[in-house]
Formats: structure tokens, C-alpha cells, sequence
């Protein structure tokens, strides 16, 4: 192995992902494409081109994103508010659980009719995470299980190209078809989500004044999620900066204390990630009820920045021998099972009587997770469900990886 190269392969881990998110903001078609999306691409680039998918350390690179993976989830965890789940109204509440419903009931269904010739449950377990919360989830997931760097990275391509057509589809003509199948929004009257995000509870008389409210609240959201990676303040703001830094070290503590797990209970260390992923997602929800820890601004920012370094990371050390014999059907899997999913989300919704705007809602937090609300609540006109989807996106991101994971191990006992 080059040494020389293996250093510029880490230096490009480090500053190709600040130079992609500038060009998120500056084109709208990288945008559209994505960060994470471009990060893969770039990475698969490395690994294809001749004297770095030979020369640099690949085993190396696959422990730095594996380490990279372990300090983002605190991180983004860290800044969630889950008190805020009081504020959901019954509508968007059962929305939610019946996407969390239909990721897991399809996943368990996937695995036994791909059994006997694919066998496949880490990739069920990475579904009920990936659609339950988002990316972050399915790659905690997938390092934890031990899937792989090939197939972890078959599993994001085949999210971004099925996902990336569903995305479409929300934005442009899902209103329309959701409220044929499943009704329009029922409460006009007095919006159910406005009074809860606006401050308060509404008389009959203040209904107007209290939904402009909600509205407000909804389009400050966006300049939140829709840019993951936006710090919040400057590098001369020197505590902000140290706030951070701490944020970081103690994402490293939680990673320390699912080693000393690991070393008490297995007698091993760094060996089995299974049980320092659990601590960091355990301690980074635990961490964001202490106020102080919550409200630190860029933490979430530099999370998703560390996501970013991962997919480049993985990308670089794939084996793409192993890729291309694993890109189409995993890829057939992932349709399927999302197509499955949203269709089941819908089918739930019209049983159990939940609006086609929330359906629509709370099935973008659970297959995308916080940012992409905003787009999808704008399509349908609905900037009053911003506020309730960022909520149950980031309960998604709380709760996938522990629910992915209970799936994945009672389907590796099948």
C-alpha cells in the first residue's frame, strides 16, 4: 500500500464534502441530486480510477467511515427535541406509527419471500431503519449488522434512484392523488396541527389569526432543515465554536462507552460495532433531554457534515467486483420494498381515517427523514404540517436504528 496516497485519500475524506455542499448551494441540479448522493458518486469515482482503487489502504478508509458513522449519530441526535412529541395532534401521531407499522411489516415480508434464493435479513433490518428515520439510520444499521461496505453502498444507490423518483412524485402530483384516495383535509375549519405550533390553543373567533401563525412557524422551519450543513454562526463566535468541540468530544464518550461494553461484556474492543452503535444512538437520545446539550447550535450540522465523510469513505473502499454483483439486486429489493411500504402507508391511512396531507407527511419523515419536509409540505400547500413533520422525522431518526435492529436479529435467528 501507498502511504502517500492513503494521506491524500484521507485528505480528500476531509475536504471534498465541504467543496460538494458548496456546490448544493450554488446549483440547483446538484442540489437535487444531493449531498450524501454526490458523496457516493465521487467515492465510487475514487475507487474505479486505477492507482488509488489500488494503491491507498481500503481497510482503512472502511474503519475511518466506520468510525466517522459512530460520531455523527450523537451528534445529530444531540439537537432533537423529542418533548415536542406532545405537540402532535392524533392525525399525524397515527401517521407516523402506521409508516413505522408498514416499514417493519414489509421487511419482515421481504425476508421471507426472498428466503430461499436471497437471503436477506440485514438488508430487512436496514429497510425498517432507512424507512423509518432516513439514511443515517440505515448506515448505522448496516455497519452494526456487519453488512459490508459493498452492500451498505448498494443499499444507498438503490435508495437514491428509487427514492429520488418518490421525491418527484411528492413534489408534483401526490396531493392531488393522495386526496382522491384518501379524502381532503377534513378539519378546515380549524386546522388541528396551527394551534399547537402557533402557541397555544385557538378560540372559534381566532382560527384566521392563529393559522397565519402556524404558517409563520412553517416557513421559518425550512431555513433550519433544508440546509443540513449551515453552523449557525461564525468561526470568530469563539464559544460557539468550543460548544461545538464539546458537542464532538462528547460524541466520542458515547463511542467510548460502548467500547467498555464491549470489553466487559465480550472481553474484545473494536471488534463487535454492534454495541458502540447502540450506545450512540441510546446516549445521544439521552443527551438531547439535558437543555444545555440540545440547544448547541452546529451540532447537527457538523452530524450531517460527518454523514457526508462517510459516504465518500465507504464509497473509496468498496470492492467493485463485489458491487456490480450486488447493485441490481439489492436494487430490486429496495423498489420493491418502498413501493410496498408507501402503498401499505396508504392503504393504513384510509382504514384508520388520517388525511391525505398528513399521510403524505408523515410518509416523506419516515422515508426521508427532517429535510425534506419542507419541499413536500409546500407542494401540498400545507406549510402548517412543516413543524409536525420535522417532529416525526426526527422520532424516526431517534428510534430506527434501535427498531431496525430488533428486526434484524429475530430474522437472523430464522
Amino acid at each position: 500500500m501507498n502511504t502517500a496516497l492513503t494521506v491524500i485519500a484521507i485528505l480528500c475524506i476531509l475536504g471534498i464534502p465541504v467543496f460538494i455542499v458548496w456546490l448544493t448551494r450554488k446549483s440547483k441540479i446538484i442540489a437535487t441530486i444531493g449531498a450524501v448522493a454526490c458523496c457516493y458518486l465521487v467515492g465510487f469515482a475514487f475507487s474505479a480510477i486505477g492507482f488509488t482503487g489500488v494503491s491507498y489502504d481500503k481497510g482503512l478508509i472502511s474503519t475511518v467511515a466506520y468510525v466517522l458513522v459512530a460520531l455523527s449519530i450523537p451528534l445529530i441526535l444531540f439537537s432533537i427535541d423529542l418533548r415536542a412529541l406532545k405537540k402532535l395532534t392524533r392525525a399525524t401521531a397515527v401517521g407516523f406509527v402506521l409508516c413505522i407499522v408498514s416499514a417493519i411489516a414489509v421487511a419482515v415480508l421481504m425476508f421471507f419471500v426472498t428466503l430461499s434464493f436471497f437471503p436477506s435479513p440485514k438488508l430487512s433490518a436496514m429497510i425498517v431503519g432507512l424507512y423509518t428515520g432516513g439514511t443515517p439510520n440505515l448506515d448505522a444499521i448496516g455497519v452494526s449488522l456487519d453488512a459490508g461496505a459493498t452492500t451498505i453502498s448498494a443499499a444507498n444507490v438503490s435508495d437514491t434512484l428509487v427514492g429520488g423518483i418518490y421525491f418527484l412524485f411528492l413534489i408534483s402530483v401526490a396531493p392531488k392523488v393522495y386526496r382522491v384516495v384518501l379524502g381532503k383535509w377534513r378539519k378546515k375549519k380549524a386546522p388541528l396541527e396551527t394551534p399547537d405550533f402557533a402557541g397555544g390553543d385557538a378560540a372559534n373567533g381566532e382560527e384566521n389569526e392563529k393559522n397565519e401563525e402556524g404558517e409563520k412557524a412553517g416557513k421559518e422551519e425550512p431555513e433550519k432543515r433544508t440546509d443540513d450543513y449551515t453552523f449557525g454562526f461564525s468561526v470568530r463566535d469563539w464559544r460557539s465554536v468550543l460548544k461545538v468541540l464539546g458537542a464532538f468530544l462528547l460524541s466520542a464518550g458515547c463511542i467510548g462507552v460502548g467500547g467498555l461494553l464491549e470489553f466487559l461484556i465480550e472481553g474484545t474492543f473494536g471488534e463487535n460495532l454492534l454495541y458502540i452503535l447502540l450506545s450512540v444512538s441510546v446516549l445521544g437520545v439521552a443527551f438531547s433531554f439535558i437543555r444545555p446539550v440540545r440547544e448547541i447550535k452546529g451540532q447537527y450540522a457538523l452530524g450531517s457534515y460527518l454523514i457526508l465523510m462517510f459516504s465518500l469513505s465507504l464509497a473509496m473502499s468498496i470492492d467493485w467486483a463485489q458491487l456490480t454483483a450486488e447493485i441490481l439486486p439489492t436494487l430490486a429489493f429496495f423498489a420493491c420494498a418502498q413501493v410496498l411500504v408507501i402503498v401499505l402507508h396508504a392503504i393504513l391511512c384510509k382504514i384508520f381515517r388520517v388525511d391525505a396531507d398528513t399521510a403524505i407527511i408523515t410518509s416523506t419523515a419516515g422515508v426521508y427523514g427532517p429535510p425534506f419536509i419542507a419541499p413536500v409540505a409546500k407542494a401540498a400547500k400545507r406549510p402548517d404540517l412543516i413543524a409536525p413533520g420535522v417532529i416525526c422525522g426526527a422520532l424516526g431518526l431517534a428510534v430506527g436504528t434501535v427498531l431496525g435492529l430488533g428486526v434484524g436479529w429475530l430474522l437472523l435467528l430464522v
